[in-house]
């Protein structure tokens, strides 16, 4: 249910998931393979909430491979993509390699609670970086 009382709060949520636990580990931007995680509960379909922009995720491993496509709406390619757990949360970073996406990368947070995706998308052609937000698509 993507309402937008469900968006607001989430995105208060992401403020305090900033400020509180992301913070200090956002400088870590090599994701490294963690045990005993349950990081096929992020396989599917993605939609972030600002627009049109996809993630699927399946071929979930326990050593952090994962198959990630992307579509904004039409397919990006994708360079590398891993799964990895930061104070116990899984995060799923993307690392992108297309004209117009060059370097570009997602660093995501699986937030159990709101069945989420939060964090940070680097659009590295513009040097900036955006807060962001995933919501589980059905069907």
């Amino acid at each position: 249910m993507n309402s937008p009382g469900r968006i607001l709060i989430l995105s208060l949520f992401f403020v305090g998931f900033f400020l509180f636990i992301l913070q200090p580990i956002c400088a870590d931007e090599v994701p490294s393979p963690a045990t005993k995680a349950d990081y096929g509960i992020i396989a599917g379909k993605w939609q972030r909430t600002d627009g049109n922009y996809l993630i699927k995720v399946s071929d979930v491993l326990s050593d952090g491979q994962v198959t990630v496509e992307y579509f904004n709406p039409r397919s990006i390619h994708v360079a590398q993509a891993a799964i990895s757990t930061e104070k116990e949360i899984i995060k799923l970073t993307v690392k992108f390699q297309d004209k117009g996406y060059e370097g570009s990368t997602y660093r995501l947070y699986y937030y159990v609670k709101e069945d989420a995706l939060l964090g940070f998308y680097y659009q590295a052609p513009m040097d900036k970086t955006f807060e962001v937000i995933f919501l589980r698509k059905n069907g």
